[in-house]
């Protein structure tokens, strides 16, 4: 084979699967025999993401918009920091009922948020490029709804999982979804509300060291 040829080739797979076969690469260590992340992760990572969050009632939902900054833990742990940004729809969805206390019956794509959460990621054994995860935390968060002038300090507990992919040395695609399950206070006299809403995003990471 060319030398062009060969050099293209190794460039394509980003020194994975000469890892996996000889047990080292130009830019790592080699991959202990069970699995555990590899250099291509570094110590430090950043990434974006987007994609959809559902929501209803007085949880957000909509476009939703998130950076992590992960540092690593151990080989198969992360800690994740992430904030969060939803925009959904402003259209007023609250009425008094005869009791005169406020309802909201907002749908899945309704009202604005943003939130800052600390989560742990844990990655499962796996070859060099695809690697699954899982994740929990916590998050603290402000909502508004803006044509019901209702807005209120969110709680959520979050839980889920996602894909990791390695396409470069220092670059990576992010699938994940996460499940949100807590409590918001709100104003206009609603009080203390549940939250659960669902989101799926999905992103590329960069190695940062």
């Amino acid at each position: 084979m060319p030398r062009k040829l060969s050099s293209t080739a190794a460039a394509v797979v980003a020194g994975a699967f000469a890892a996996a076969a000889t047990g080292a690469s130009a830019n790592a260590d080699p991959a202990p025999r069970g699995g555990t992340t590899s250099s291509d992760m570094g110590d430090q990572a950043i990434s974006s993401e987007i994609g959809l969050a559902t929501g209803g009632r007085v949880t957000p939902g909509g476009l939703r918009i998130a950076g992590h900054y992960l540092y690593k833990l151990s080989d198969l742990d992360w800690f994740d920091s992430s904030a969060a940004f939803t925009f959904g729809s402003g259209d007023g969805a609250c009425f008094r009922d005869r009791d005169d206390d406020v309802i909201c019956k907002h749908g899945v794509a309704d009202g604005i948020a943003v939130e800052i959460s600390a989560r742990i990621r844990h990655y499962f054994a796996a070859d060099l490029m695809f690697r699954p995860f899982v994740h929990a935390g916590l998050g603290i968060g402000l909502v508004r709804f803006s044509d019901d002038d209702v807005a209120g300090v969110a709680i959520p507990l979050h839980g889920g999982g996602g894909l990791r992919v390695a396409i470069h040395p220092s670059i990576a695609m992010v699938f994940e979804g996460d499940l949100a399950l807590g409590i918001g206070s709100f104003n206009r006299g609603i009080g203390v509300e549940p939250q659960l809403g669902f989101t799926v995003t999905g992103g590329a990471e960069f190695r940062l060291r």
